[in-house]
């Protein structure tokens, strides 16, 4: 049974987001990059059941697109710049930027699968 105040959903996204338990926020939610643990070290929450699937994928995206695609249009309007120097700027940058936010973006949404099973 649980005894503990209840969790509003911008608590339970910031723990998921910071990669913590969103019951508890003390045990950390991924074993490595992306692989979540099979329970709180702290709580015991099951976070098998937390099956996060594409859904962190296609947020990230659509954040990236959204965001820094249009500072990449700004800066070829305003600059210029070769193509092979715009390629060798936005390609690590934009993939640094994806795989930077990509274990936020699963732990936040790790987090608001268990608050709307709560």
């Amino acid at each position: 049974m649980n005894d503990r105040a209840p969790i509003s959903w911008p608590h339970a996204l910031w723990r998921g987001g910071m990669r913590r338990c969103p019951q508890c926020g003390e045990g950390r939610m991924f074993q490595g990059y992306l692989t979540p643990h099979q329970k709180c070290s702290y709580c015991e929450l099951n976070f098998e059941t937390l099956d996060a699937d594409d859904g962190p994928a296609y947020i990230t995206m659509g954040l990236v697109c959204l965001f820094v695609v249009p500072f990449f249009f700004i800066a070829q309007v305003l600059y210029e710049p070769p193509f092979w120097l715009a390629l060798v700027i936005s390609l690590p940058l934009t993939l640094g930027i994806i795989l930077g936010l990509l274990p936020l973006v699963k732990g936040a949404f790790m987090g608001a699968l268990w608050k709307s099973r709560t």
